[in-house]
C-alpha cells in the first residue's frame, strides 16, 4: 500500500513538473515579452508598438484574462540595434521568464533574436517586420502578420492607374539602394508590366539621405507625374517638399510608415494628397471603435499617439491570447503554437482582414487597403478595402 501511494505521488510530481516546464505562467499570470524601440530617432514608432500591447492586455484583463490568468507585458528597449535585441530577449527569457513574445522590433532585430526564439520554442507573433526573411524558412513557433511592400505599392499603382486622369501619366520611382528598396521596385515593376504604365525614370539613394533636390529635378526633367516615393519619415517628406519647390503637379504613392500621424504631419506642408497602402486600417469605423475602447486604458497623451503600429501589435497580442485561451488551464508553449497554427479567420473588428495562420508560411495580414491623405482635412480617406494582390 505504501509503495502504491509512493508510486502515485511520484507520478503526480512528474506530471506537475512536466506541466511546469514552460516558464511565464502561474495560476494568476501570463508574462508576454516585448522587445521594442523605446529610445533613439525611431522611438516614436516603438512607443506606438508598445501601446498596442498595453491596450490589448488591458482589454483582455478587464474581460477576465485568459482563462482567469491576467496578461503582464514586459517591455525591453533595443534602440533599434540588433545586438541589443538579442540582449533584451535574453533578459526577458532568463530573468523575467516570459511565456511568449509579441513585440519584435525591426527585421534585422527579429532575425538577431531568432536563435533564442527557436531554442526556447517561444511562441512569437511578428507584426512590425513582415519580411520574407522572417517567415522563410518557416520557424515552427514564429507567426508573421503583415504584407509585402511590393504588394502595397502594386495596390496603390493599380488604383492610381485606373483613374481617367492618369491615362497619360508618367511614373517615376525613387527608392533606397538596399533590400527594402528592391522590394518596392518589385511592386513597381509588376505594376508597369501589368498596367502598361509609362516608366519615366528609376532612381536610387543611400539610406539616411536627406537632400533630394538633384533626384527630384531629374524626375521633373523626365516628365514624371506620379512619384513612387520610397522614402520614409523625413525622407519621404523631403522628396515631396522638393517636388513642391519645383512646382510639380504630381500624385505620390508611399510606404505605410507615412500613414502615421507624425509622418503625415511632415509631408502635409508640401500640399500633396499622397497615398499609402497598409495591412491595417488607417481610418473608418474600426479605428473609431478602437479609440473609444482604448480611452478606458490609456492617457490622453497615449491616445493621441495611437498609430498603425499600435493596431498591428494589438492584433498580434489578441491572436496570441485567443490561441492561449484555447489551451484551457494547462497552458503550454506547445499547445499555444498548435492553436496558432490552426488559427482561421480570426476577426479583428475591421482593423485588418481576418487573421489566418493555417498555411505553410504561418503568414497572415497580406491583404492591403489603399488610403489617401486629405491635406485640407488633415486625415486619411479610404480608397479601397482590404484586397489580396
Amino acid at each position: 500500500m505504501t509503495r502504491t501511494i509512493s508510486t502515485l505521488a511520484a507520478a503526480l510530481l512528474m506530471s506537475t513538473a512536466a506541466y511546469a516546464a514552460d516558464p511565464g505562467v502561474s495560476d494568476t499570470e501570463i508574462k508576454i515579452g516585448d522587445v521594442n524601440i523605446m529610445t533613439g530617432p525611431a522611438a516614436f514608432v516603438g512607443k506606438g508598438v508598445a501601446l498596442g500591447s498595453k491596450i490589448a492586455a488591458a482589454e483582455i484583463n478587464a474581460a477576465g484574462g485568459v482563462n482567469g490568468r491576467k496578461i503582464t507585458v514586459i517591455t525591453e528597449d533595443d534602440g533599434y540595434i540588433p545586438a541589443r535585441s538579442f540582449q533584451a530577449l535574453t533578459k526577458l527569457i532568463e530573468v523575467d521568464g516570459i511565456f511568449a513574445l509579441n513585440g519584435t522590433s525591426g527585421t534585422a532585430n527579429v532575425l538577431a533574436m531568432m536563435p533564442l526564439i527557436e531554442e526556447n520554442n517561444l511562441p512569437t507573433v511578428v507584426t512590425t517586420a513582415p519580411a520574407e526573411l522572417v517567415y522563410k524558412p518557416v520557424r515552427p513557433s514564429v507567426f508573421t502578420f503583415g504584407a509585402k511592400y511590393a504588394d502595397a505599392f502594386y495596390a496603390q499603382l493599380k488604383h492610381i492607374s485606373s483613374k481617367p486622369e492618369s491615362k497619360d501619366a508618367v511614373y517615376g520611382l525613387i527608392r533606397q539602394d538596399d533590400d527594402f528598396g528592391k522590394e518596392i521596385e518589385a511592386g513597381y515593376e509588376r505594376a508597369v508590366k501589368d498596367f502598361g504604365l509609362k516608366d519615366g525614370i528609376r532612381l536610387r539613394f543611400k539610406k539616411g539621405t536627406s537632400n533630394f533636390s538633384a533626384e527630384v529635378a531629374q524626375m521633373q526633367q523626365a516628365g514624371v507625374t506620379v512619384i513612387v516615393n520610397g522614402g520614409i519619415f523625413a525622407g519621404a517628406a523631403n522628396i515631396l517638399a522638393e517636388a513642391r519647390k519645383l512646382g510639380m503637379d504630381i500624385q505620390s504613392a508611399g510606404v505605410w510608415s507615412e500613414g502615421i500621424p507624425a509622418s503625415a504631419a511632415l509631408s502635409a506642408p508640401a500640399g500633396y494628397d499622397f497615398m499609402v497602402a497598409d495591412y491595417v486600417a488607417l481610418t473608418g469605423e474600426s479605428t473609431d471603435r478602437f479609440k473609444a475602447m482604448a480611452k478606458q486604458y490609456v492617457s490622453e497623451e497615449e491616445l493621441a499617439g495611437i498609430s498603425r503600429y499600435t493596431y498591428v501589435t494589438y492584433i498580434g497580442l489578441k491572436t496570441l491570447a485567443h490561441a492561449m485561451g484555447q489551451c484551457g488551464q494547462e497552458l503550454t508553449r506547445a499547445c499555444t503554437i498548435e492553436k496558432l497554427k490552426a488559427l482561421k479567420d480570426f476577426d479583428t473588428g475591421g482593423l485588418s482582414a481576418p487573421v489566418s495562420f493555417d498555411n505553410e508560411n504561418q503568414l497572415s495580414g497580406t491583404a492591403v487597403a489603399v488610403y489617401q491623405y486629405d491635406t485640407k482635412a488633415g486625415a486619411f480617406q479610404e480608397r479601397t478595402g482590404f484586397e489580396q494582390y
